[in-house]
C-alpha cells in the first residue's frame, strides 16, 4: 500500500504498487475533508508516473509492479 501522510508539503513523489491501482490522490485511506478533493489519477499496471493537479504530488508505479 502506498505510504503517504496528509501534510500541506507532498512528497515529491509517491512509489505505488500495482494493488494501488486505480491510484488516487489523496489516497483511499487518507479522509480528504480537510485536503482537496479526491481524483483519480491515470497511471496503469504498463507503468508509468502522474501528478495531482491540486496539489503536485507525484505518483509512479513502482518498478517491482510492472
Amino acid at each position: 500500500m502506498a505510504e503517504t501522510t496528509a501534510t500541506s508539503n507532498p512528497p515529491d513523489v509517491v512509489e505505488i504498487s500495482a494493488s494501488d491501482l486505480p491510484a488516487c490522490c489523496p489516497p483511499a485511506e487518507i479522509d480528504p475533508a480537510s485536503l482537496h478533493p479526491r481524483v483519480y489519477l491515470p497511471i496503469k499496471k504498463g507503468g508509468g508516473h502522474a501528478v495531482c493537479p491540486y496539489c503536485g504530488a507525484g505518483y509512479r508505479l513502482h518498478s517491482d509492479s510492472v
